[in-house]
């Protein structure tokens, strides 16, 4: 008997060593390897043309796959949430997102984290709802192809695809997809997000000039050097746009927090769950500026729900732009809403180009 027992036990280990040796094979033989540079289908048409001279309204916003309302919180964040309870979390922040485009319409959208096909927004396609009413192009670049997310353990992830969405009222020539450096090593490498850029372009009314808008969301919780390493990335290719002749602007959720942000202020006081880099003081070149609204934060800790309350939660300005020399900031807002739909608040600006 002894020995049968020892038998079913064995048999019992080796079975389950099986599974997770299967499981982690497809995982790594499945991981999602984007080339460096990547043309993007660009979705409508436009013939709107840009110009010197006349105001262009660009919005930023972190839409937090319309999952990571004010209800939730999230385990990365040192809460225990996955994703919300029902879809009916999702449905009605994507109408209220709708709404919002519909108040303010603005000239660019650029929005990150946007689902396709994810457990953790109950399936809906983020991106064709939120680009069906929309009076221009719509263009989408991945950052998560994950065919599996095993954690958190017993309520996994799962499946993920998303990445980032640029909606244009005006003429995109074209649009493409720049990987960035991964800030995490093998085998966590495999079932993490492939950051990038989504690069469109726009001919400049009477001109040979082209406006270059880049949508980016940089690494959260990966390798400080593969942090900078992502920033330096995009810098480069902003300068090299620049020394063309071309109007350079980038603008999303850098996950790092800006020079000039007042400490005091928006403390970090929570330290041992996500803390963002520090974008050096002198990190720009002479001319170039950075587009931030320093009075207002733009993310929040998803720790726990939120409270209501600035002073009980903690605080982040992490999104805004960058812009190349001969671009004009007429102004930039962050668009307080209570992060009633998203833990990131919009950042709207409005530029001239000189």
């Amino acid at each position: 008997m002894p020995k049968t027992w020892l038998k079913v036990v064995v048999i019992i280990i080796s079975i389950i060593l099986l599974i997770f040796f299967i499981g982690f094979a497809t995982l790594v033989l499945t991981e999602y390897f984007p080339e460096d540079r990547e043309s993007l289908n660009i979705d409508g048409k436009s013939e709107k043309t840009v110009a010197v001279d006349k105001n262009i309204n660009i919005i930023t916003y972190n839409l937090g796959y319309l999952s990571l309302d004010k209800t939730q919180d999230f385990f990365m964040d040192g809460g225990k949430g996955v994703r919300p309870s029902s879809a009916a979390n999702v449905t009605k922040n994507l109408a209220a997102v709708k709404n919002f485009m519909d108040n303010q319409n603005a000239d660019i959208y650029l929005f990150q984290e946007v689902d396709t096909n994810a457990k953790r927004s109950y399936w809906i396609n983020e991106y064709e709802d939120i680009k069906s009413e929309f009076n221009g192009t719509a263009t989408f670049a991945y950052m998560f192809n994950s065919l599996y997310i095993p954690y958190p353990l017993f309520n996994t992830v799962g499946h993920v695809e998303s990445g980032l969405t640029t909606l244009n009222k005006y003429k995109v020539t074209k649009a493409t997809r720049i990987s960035l450096p991964s800030a995490y090593s093998w085998p966590k490498r495999a079932v993490m997000y492939k950051n990038c850029l989504l690069e469109e372009r726009m001919n400049v009314k009477d001109s040979d000039k082209e406006l270059v808008v880049y949508n980016i969301h940089l690494d959260a919780y990966g390798k400080e050097d593969g942090k900078t390493e992502q920033l330096d990335v995009l810098m480069d290719a902003m300068k090299a746009e620049y020394e063309k002749g071309n109007y350079v602007v980038a603008g999303g959720d850098f996950n790092q927090t800006f020079p000039g942000v007042d400490t005091e202020k928006f403390p970090i006081v929570d330290t041992k769950n996500y803390v963002p880099s520090q974008i050096p003081d002198d990190y720009l070149p002479e001319g170039w500026k950075f587009a931030v609204d320093l009075d207002k934060p733009t993310s929040r800790l998803l720790n726990e729900e939120y409270s209501g309350n600035y002073d009980n939660t903690q605080l982040y300005i992490i999104d805004g732009f960058i812009l190349s020399p001969n671009v004009k900031r007429v102004s930039v807002e962050t668009i307080e809403n209570n992060f009633s739909y998203s833990d990131h608040h919009p950042v709207k600006l409005k530029i001239k180009l000189k």
